[in-house]
């Protein structure tokens, strides 16, 4: 079974249910208030050192390159990286939060979908923090208020066994009788790269990131017409051959192209080109973390250099690119990894305002959708 099995794609167990509940029994943990936090990298350093682990949650070691920046940032700060429930959704991570606040098991540092930043500012889950670089990271990657900040970001793709269907390039191409039954589909009501594909959908079809009506009207669609199938993971469905065409951002392929190798899967990706979509995680410090100053150097740490570079050799595109750039710091082998630049330079980022409208149009309109599956 994939790592990522719900990290896009949210699947409630009641297993997950349960070990969130007795981890909530826990005993509590000092509030970050009444600790010492570093004004400073070097002080922040260590202090984090002195706490001796950063605690995250769904951060799986394929997704983004982050099974080599846990090592690195170990090896660097002398600091331990603790990762709870590494394939949970960006829902479940703010469920954890709630379940887990003022615990010792509270994770510090979350790793969350663009359209989840607002319920967690919303819901008193995250604390303002404003990191070294933050001045480098584009406004539109960042809360003006510094409750979080998007580290890196993803392009929407779609990826194929290519033994089994032809590569689409584009939404439209979809709808061909070949991919019948074999198109799969997670739920965007709970899952950002879900939701990142029914946007890029609507753009597809004449929406706009006002408007993605078009897109849940495209899926459903698909869904009527039997090209789709629910799925929880990309590469299980691929690996399975439960489904022959998945979603998800560009980064995420590049983690999992041994395993369908090994699984005799010819993955090939695209970006859509009716469909170009982009959109960022934010990584923000979580309401009194356990953990306070080394929560803070792990979010330093991914925009250092050091942390972006390791992001941009999977895909991934660093907050920082620019500046970056500008300085010389980016590799060679992580530029060479990145989208092209005529894809970057397509992609817009939504607002908050439209990420909540999204989220709106998916909780009223999604359910048909899934009732065709």
């Amino acid at each position: 079974m994939s790592r990522l099995l719900s990290r896009r794609m949210f699947t409630a167990s009641a297993l997950t249910v349960a070990a969130l509940a007795l981890s909530a029994c826990g005993g509590s943990a000092d509030a970050a208030s009444d600790r010492e936090i570093g004004t400073d990298l070097e002080s922040i350093a260590r202090l984090a050192k002195e706490e001796k682990k950063v605690a995250l949650i769904a951060y799986p070691e394929n997704w983004a390159n982050y099974g080599e920046s846990f090592k690195a940032f170990t090896a660097k700060y002398g600091v331990e990286v603790e990762v709870a429930s590494p394939n949970a959704s960006s829902a479940e991570e703010l469920t954890a939060v709630k379940n887990l606040k003022g615990q010792k098991t509270q994770p510090d540092v979350l790793d969350i979908g663009f359209s989840f930043t607002g319920p967690a500012v919303s819901q008193g889950l995250v604390s303002s923090f404003t990191p070294s670089l933050a001045d480098e990271v584009p406004d539109n990657l960042k809360d003006p208020d510094g409750n979080w900040l998007g580290a890196y970001y993803g392009v929407l793709s779609i990826g194929v066994d290519a033994n089994k269907v032809d590569v689409p390039k584009t939404f439209q191409d979809l709808l061909d009788p070949q991919y019948k039954g074999k198109i799969a589909i997670g739920d965007p009501r709970d899952g950002a790269s879900v939701l990142a594909a029914v946007t890029a959908a609507a753009l597809a079809n004449g929406g706009s990131m006002d408007d993605i009506t078009p897109g849940i009207e495209f899926f459903q669609k698909l869904a009527d017409a039997g090209q789709l199938v629910s799925s929880n993971s990309a590469s299980q469905s691929l690996t399975t051959g439960e489904a022959a065409v998945t979603f998800d951002w560009n980064y995420n392929y590049s983690g999992i192209t041994e395993e369908l190798t090994a699984s005799g899967v010819d993955l090939q990706v695209s970006v859509p080109s009716d469909g170009v979509f982009g959109n960022l995680y934010a990584q923000p410090l979580t309401i009194d973390s356990p953990q306070p100053n080394a929560g803070r150097l792990w979010i330093e740490w991914l925009l250092s250099d050091e942390g972006a570079n390791i992001y941009a050799t999977s895909g991934a595109v660093p907050a920082r690119l620019q500046a970056m750039k500008e300085a010389g710091t980016l590799s060679k082998e992580a530029e060479a990894a990145l989208p092209p630049a005529e894809i970057l330079e397509n992609i817009n980022f939504p607002s908050i305002a439209q990420g909540e409208a999204a989220n709106q149009s998916v909780a009223d309109g999604w359910a048909a959708v899934a009732a065709a599956l």
